[in-house]
């Protein structure tokens, strides 16, 4: 092992794309405050005709306890469509609903989702993270205190919209076409007329394959390209061709998040809630999964997803995304390398249990507090704690944790035999890290070609406490690990890549 410390002088660089902007609004670490103030018989117009497709007038105040922002003129809605008739509502705010292209805090949208039918509150916020720390495209997601005309209306979790906005947050081109599909959106081969799947309807007002961005050229050859070329047979230039159209990794790194979830609203049991982006500068689709509250151990279909046999998990239906690429032998191990890592040290008991438990800390006030928490499946405050770790009901037969053991103990057994452990040393490599004692920042780096797959970084104390974990993309040449939250002292860093796992030391400075 060649290890190069170097003296840094100069700038932090950063890598292109990944540089999320700073945000208050998505600060996880605490829970803020919005208030929206709008005459109350509008807001009343809101809940009593359940609107969702037209934004009504409000202020938002938005306090994140040190700094508190007016916004004039916001638009205000409902959202979602079998959460309607929820007790505790959902909301959109839109920042340019009336004042077209601006823009708050980097965004134009707020999402507020009640959260209802969990009683802990945390599951889609938990997903986002381990999907973030898999190395897919982060969607923020934070926690916030919603107040409308002075009155309480309880915890809520705010998700980034993916939009135009979190298209340029991530991509260096972001006027592709993106689809938002949900049910029955299974990506089945109906013919070459683009007509066909602008009809698939899934209400009145919506397609299954929606189109969210370039909505006046409506233009869906790509997307029936995409469809065509999953409609051909597996043979030897299957694998080649699907990879020119599709980010192959993108989906295959999103069903083994799903599955060492338990997330089945998904494309892969329920031909639901994804995101399809073609993205220009690619040439390729990329697959992203959103709506993620059906997870960790919430089932309305009678299945014990904790069990659920990963060779298994697909239903009796056509689900060509995923079994065709499955039937690649290639991509069915990258697959498996990737639910391999995921069970091994993304949702690890040892890994993930801390988090679900600083999470439920620093909920526990809002959500105790929250009066609309209980109306819909009369959740109690020991609901909200005993869900963690005990069933609360039929459609939660899991508290978070226990499904967790137990989704962990499933899928290690059944990879058992399939992908060996590495443990193994690395050859001789360059690698780079610097600057060495470090204060606010330590860049990871390497040149050679030979570290191929991803790689997961994890950074220990010097007395061994596990302090961050995640995962860096295969493509990946480089990375700034920031440190101004770590106190002063000795670190460890261990590097995993598909060739072995090796450790290097470091020092924080003041």
């Amino acid at each position: 092992m060649k290890l190069f410390w170097y003296t840094f002088i100069g700038v932090c660089l950063s890598l292109p794309n990944a540089g999320a902007q700073s945000s208050k609004l998505y600060e996880d670490q605490q829970v803020s405050s919005i208030y929206l103030e709008l005459p109350p018989d509008s807001f009343q117009l809101i809940l009593s005709q359940l609107i969702n497709d037209r934004y009504l007038r409000a202020r938002m105040i938005f306090d994140d306890g040190e700094q508190r922002d007016t916004v004039e003129e916001v638009g205000l809605r409902l959202r979602g469509n079998t959460s309607l008739g929820a007790a505790k509502k959902s909301f959109k705010i839109s920042i340019n609903a009336f004042a077209p292209g601006r823009e708050y805090q980097g965004v134009r949208k707020i999402n507020l989702r009640g959260q209802h039918n969990d009683p802990t509150m945390v599951r889609e916020k938990l997903f986002y993270e381990v999907w973030k720390d898999a190395g897919l495209k982060e969607r923020r997601a934070s926690f916030v205190k919603l107040y409308i005309n002075q009155q309480y209306r309880g915890l809520y979790t705010n998700i980034e919209e993916l939009d135009k906005q979190w298209l340029d947050r991530h991509y260096s081109d972001n006027d592709g076409n993106l689809f938002k599909c949900t049910w029955p959106a299974d990506l089945v081969y109906l013919g070459a007329d683009q007509s066909i799947y602008k009809a698939i309807m899934n209400n009145p007002e919506e397609r299954a394959y929606e189109l969210q961005t370039n909505e006046a050229e409506d233009d869906y050859s790509r997307l029936v390209a995409l469809i065509t070329a999953l409609n051909k047979p597996v043979d030897a230039s299957f694998a080649q061709e699907i990879s020119q159209i599709l980010d192959v990794s993108s989906v295959l790194k999103a069903f083994a998040v799903d599955v060492a979830s338990g997330n089945w609203d998904d494309y892969f049991y329920n031909k639901n809630n994804y995101y399809l982006y073609d993205d220009p500068s690619s040439g390729r689709f990329e697959f992203i999964t959103y709506d993620t509250d059906n997870t960790f151990g919430v089932d309305w279909l009678g299945k014990d997803w904790a069990k659920r046999n990963l060779s298994a998990w697909l239903p009796n239906e056509p689900r060509p995304l995923a079994t065709k690429l499955l039937a690649v032998p290639a991509f069915r191990q990258e697959y498996l390398r990737y639910l391999d890592t995921l069970s091994r040290f993304l949702v690890h008991p040892d890994t993930i249990f801390p988090r679900i438990d600083a999470l439920e800390a620093l909920i526990t006030p809002a959500a105790e507090a929250d009066p609309f928490r209980t109306l819909d499946y009369g959740y109690t405050i020991a609901d909200f704690h005993n869900g963690f770790d005990q069933t609360i009901d039929n459609h939660t037969p899991y508290g978070i944790k226990p499904f967790l053991a137990t989704r962990y103990e499933y899928t290690r057994n059944q990879l058992a035999g399939v992908l060996p452990a590495n443990e193994a040393v690395f050859p001789e490599i360059s690698v780079r890290l610097y600057p060495n004692p470090a204060s606010e920042f330590l860049r990871l780096e390497w040149d050679d070609q030979e570290i191929n797959g991803d790689h997961l970084v994890e950074i220990y104390g010097n007395t061994g406490s596990l302090m961050a974990r995640f995962i860096l993309p295969g493509t990946t040449r480089s990375y700034n690990i920031r440190l101004e939250s770590y106190p002063a002292g000795f670190y460890y860093l261990k590097l995993h890549a598909a060739i072995g796992v090796t450790w290097w030391p470091f020092q924080k400075w003041e």
